[in-house]
C-alpha cells in the first residue's frame, strides 16, 4: 500500500485543495495511519490560525527565531537583528496593535510551516525505524470437518519476519478440552502449533519466521484433551487453505 506523499498531506493539511481527489479518499477510508497523521496535522493548522493579536504583542527570545529560521532554512538576513524588536532604518510610528496585525501573516505562516515541517519529520522518522508496511492477505474460509455446525475465516498478516493469523470459528460445541490452532502440510501429517482459540472463538497468533507457508498452506483447527498429550488429536474441527 502506498501511503499519501508530502506534498498531498500539506495540501490537505492546509486547505490548499478544496477536497481529497477520489484517489486520496479512497486511501485514507482504508489506511488508518495516514488518516490519523492527517488529522493531527490539521489540528495544528487549526491551532495555528486560532493565534490571536495578544499572542503577538511580546516579541519572541532570540532563540525562537533562530529555531524558526534553522527549521525553514531562513538566511539569517530573514531575520531580526538580536535585541531589535523590528526594523531599524526608519521609526514605526504605528501603534503596537497595527504592528501586531501587520506581522501576523508571516508569523502564522512561518509557525505553520514549522510545526508542520515537525510533524512530517517525525512520521518519516517512524516510517522509517517502522520496519516493512503491515500486509493483509485475503479473508480465507474454514469449512466444517468435524463439527457440521462450525464454520470460520482466517487472515494472514504482516511481512515476512513478522506474520500473523486471526481466526475466527463460530457454532463448535462446548469442550471440556480446548481448541488448537494448527499450520498442516498438503498430506495431512505434518503440523506446526500456534496457539489455542479463546473462548468466544477467536484468536489472534503469530507465525514463527523460520516456518515455509508453502510447505504448510493449510489451517486446521482441532479439540484437543487436557490429556497432557502436545500432539494433533486426530479430531479436526474446521480447516481451510491460508492465503497471503
Amino acid at each position: 500500500m502506498e501511503h499519501l506523499g508530502t506534498a498531498e498531506f500539506t495540501d490537505l493539511a492546509l486547505g490548499t485543495d478544496a477536497r481529497p481527489s477520489l484517489r486520496q479518499h479512497d486511501h485514507l477510508d482504508r489506511c488508518l495511519e495516514c488518516s490519523r497523521e492527517l488529522s493531527r496535522l490539521r489540528e495544528v493548522v487549526r491551532a495555528a490560525r486560532d493565534v490571536s493579536t495578544e499572542d503577538l504583542l511580546t516579541a519572541p527570545p532570540d532563540r525562537v527565531w533562530r529555531s524558526i529560521a534553522s527549521e525553514l532554512h531562513l538566511g539569517a538576513h530573514l531575520r531580526p537583528p538580536a535585541g531589535s524588536g523590528g526594523p531599524t532604518t526608519l521609526p514605526d510610528k504605528r501603534s503596537s496593535r497595527d504592528r501586531a496585525l501587520s506581522r501576523r501573516p508571516a508569523l502564522f505562516l512561518a509557525a505553520t510551516a514549522l510545526a508542520v515541517a515537525t510533524l512530517f519529520g517525525a512520521v518519516v522518522t517512524a516510517r522509517l525505524t517502522a520496519g516493512p508496511p503491515s500486509v493483509a492477505g485475503p479473508v480465507s474460509r474454514l469449512a466444517p470437518l468435524g463439527d457440521p455446525g462450525a464454520a470460520g475465516t482466517v487472515r494472514l498478516r504482516g511481512p515476512a519476519t513478522d506474520r500473523e493469523v486471526t481466526v475466527t470459528v463460530a457454532g463448535l460445541p462446548p469442550t471440556d478440552g480446548y481448541y488448537e490452532v494448527w499450520l498442516m502440510d498438503q498430506s495431512h501429517s505434518r503440523f506446526v502449533p500456534l496457539g489455542a482459540l479463546r473462548a468466544d472463538g477467536t484468536a489472534t497468533l503469530p507465525i514463527p519466521p523460520q516456518i515455509d507457508l508453502g510447505a504448510y498452506p493449510l489451517l486446521d483447527v482441532s479439540a484437543q484433551a487436557y490429556n497432557g498429550n502436545p500432539a494433533h488429536s486426530g479430531v479436526s474441527s474446521v480447516r481451510g487453505r491460508l492465503y497471503g
